[in-house]
């Protein structure tokens, strides 16, 4: 995401999101040759979940990213404050430090959301790679 204006913090996450695929795909894989299904059918369905898991989140954080979501989460954070008063922020930070109160408007919410913003590169990236690993999986499991 080189240019981009955001900036978005940090790396790409690749190798931790390969390390989950691969957690998810030895699961699924996993559970599958325990209900009699065979290898090659149970490592493509494994590859296949493990990229659909990814992709499907990655998608949501490059969704996210574009503040799809801030009105909602400024709702919700809203009348958590009302209901919670520890989850109040202010000044210093939150309630439970010394401070006065500070009501945080939707501008400085999402100001503040823009910067804890983090790149869906590694996601999407690790799901490609699962998807075209389970594709050929498929590939396997057909002919052989």
């Amino acid at each position: 995401m080189t240019g981009d204006k955001k900036g978005l913090s940090g790396g790409s996450g690749l190798p931790a999101c390969l390390a989950a695929g691969a957690a998810i795909a030895a699961a699924v894989c996993a559970l599958n040759v325990s209900r009699g299904y065979g290898w090659s059918r149970s490592v493509c369905d494994g590859l296949f979940v493990a990229s659909v898991m990814l992709l499907g989140t990655g998608g949501i954080r490059a969704v996210g990213n574009q503040g799809a979501f801030d009105v909602a989460g400024y709702g919700l954070r809203t009348v958590l404050e009302l209901v919670l008063p520890l989850l109040r922020r202010t000044d210093k930070g939150h309630s439970g430090e010394t401070g006065e109160h500070s009501a945080e408007d939707i501008h400085q919410y999402r100001a503040r959301r823009e910067a804890q913003r983090r790149s869906p590169a590694g996601l999407l990236l690790a799901g490609g790679v699962y998807f075209i690993l389970s594709l050929a999986a498929l590939v396997v499991y057909e002919v052989f």
